[in-house]
């Protein structure tokens, strides 16, 4: 190493210079470490809102960068602290509710936006509260309970009778002439029976241009207000129908039942316009002798029987079996006391008395259990 030259002192060099012969005591790694430090606390600062409370550590920080750039430490209260990683637990309730948990109700008929973006209101229903817990008592009981008593069997009201002591109106075709016929003197011996009848041969529902059914029966349930009404319709009906708005509907295509149906509870409706509580009895029609006219008058049965059965304080009364053989098929005369008798004419249709009798008796069977008192055929 060269002396100095006389007279010049010998310098030295600044204390805090850095050059790559003398390494200050901290290594350049601590000093990466704690820039990074700084950094990282300045970066926190600036991106959460200012507070009161912040300047300590931000002065920290700020010490922490000025000492990483070779500055002093300044006021050293920059603290440097290794912490232990260490883990908490929470206790959990796994029964605890969200205020607004529960089910979501969308409302499909209001809607928010516009066309490119479709809203809909929904509605959050608050959860029920939680159920109280319950109490479980321990009850001795030292007196045996009293039995029940077993319980008694209602019997089934009986429909109200028509006879006796109250009216009774016959209404229909040419068989319900029939049935009044054969009724009349079987209610002559009762006090008290008001006796109606009201027909028309070869009349139905059908054809109100030859015979209007309801207007008659209107006039007829008006003047006799009767307790109860027997109606006999079904045999001449199997024709072409008019409905109300004018078209035509033939028998057994489809539309005729349902206007057919109509009619049916029609003609009950004005049948108790002379007493809204009078019972309704809808004899159907028997078997007949032509095969296709039974056919015919099967179908009728059908849909009148469905009808009544739906209409309350009605009932329709199957006569099918009351004038027919052992095996459901028509009969010109069936087994009585004496011999055999006709029920039926020649024309395979109408009734003898004796037939009419039958009917008589089948119909206010129907009405009331009083018919036990009544002459036997």
């Amino acid at each position: 190493m060269a002396r100095a030259p006389a007279g010049q002192s010998r310098r030295r060099k600044p204390r805090n210079a850095m050059t790559n012969d003398h390494t200050p005591k901290r290594s350049r790694a601590a000093r990466r470490l704690l820039a990074a430090l700084a950094v990282a606390a300045l970066l926190g600062a600036a991106q959460s809102p200012a507070r009161a409370d912040d300047d300590a550590p931000r002065a920290r920080a700020a010490g922490l960068a000025r000492e990483a750039a070779g500055a002093p430490p300044g006021d050293g209260h920059a603290v440097r602290r290794a912490v232990a990683p260490f883990a908490v637990r929470l206790a959990v309730d796994r029964q605890a509710v969200h205020p607004l948990s529960g089910p979501v109700a969308v409302r499909e008929d209001r809607h928010l936006g516009g066309p490119g973006r479709p809203l809909r209101l929904i509605a959050l229903a608050a959860p029920p509260p939680p159920a109280k817990p319950s109490r479980e008592i321990a009850v001795k009981i030292t007196t045996p309970p009293t039995p029940l008593a077993p319980a008694v069997p209602v019997p089934a009201a009986a429909p109200p009778a028509a006879v006796p002591g109250g009216s009774l109106l016959v209404t229909g075709d040419s068989l319900s002439l029939f049935l009044a016929d054969a009724l009349r003197p079987l209610l002559a011996g009762r006090p008290g029976v008001h006796f109606a009848a009201k027909g028309k041969v070869s009349s139905g529902l059908a054809r109100p241009d030859f015979f209007n059914w309801e207007r008659e029966m209107a006039a007829a349930s008006t003047a006799n207000r009767p307790d109860g009404v027997v109606i006999m319709i079904a045999t001449n009906d199997n024709q072409t129908l008019t409905r109300p708005d004018g078209g035509k509907v033939a028998f057994g295509r489809p539309g005729w039942d349902a206007e057919y149906g109509r009619r049916v509870r029609r003609l009950v409706e004005l049948a108790r316009l002379g007493n809204p509580k009078a019972r309704i009895y809808w004899i159907g029609a028997p078997v007949m002798a032509d095969a296709r006219l039974n056919a015919d008058v099967a179908s009728i049965n059908a849909v009148i029987a469905r009808e009544i059965a739906a209409l309350p304080g009605c009932r329709f009364v199957d006569v099918r079996r009351t004038l027919a053989d052992a095996g459901g098929h028509y009969a010109k005369a069936l087994p009585a006391p004496g011999g055999p008798r006709p029920v039926r004419t020649a024309d395979g249709v109408h009734l003898t008395p004796y037939g009419a009798k039958l009917l008589a008796h089948a119909a206010l069977a129907a009405m009331s259990p009083t018919v036990a008192s009544l002459e036997k055929p």
